[in-house]
């Protein structure tokens, strides 16, 4: 997903400037709090560097094994 795509109807975003931010930043806060599954886009590359990221500092990814390969991949550039 691209920030010039139209907005879709989001109940976390919805029609707030910045709103990837804003979906990035809940979804944190989210797995934070226990979070294992969520309906999002897995084409989102930044989403989903947020996710591995996440996971990793809430501690279910043991030895960052789970964020050392996309990172290898260049997951997380740009």
């Amino acid at each position: 997903m691209t920030e010039s795509e139209p907005p879709t109807p989001n109940p976390i975003s919805c029609g707030l400037p910045a709103r990837q931010f804003m979906n990035r930043t809940f979804m944190t806060m989210a797995i934070a709090m226990g979070l294992d599954g969520a309906i999002m886009n897995p084409l989102d590359c930044r989403m989903m560097a947020t996710i591995i990221a996440a996971e990793a500092l809430a501690g279910r990814d043991n030895f960052c094994m789970y964020d050392l390969k996309p990172f290898r991949a260049g997951m997380f550039e740009g």
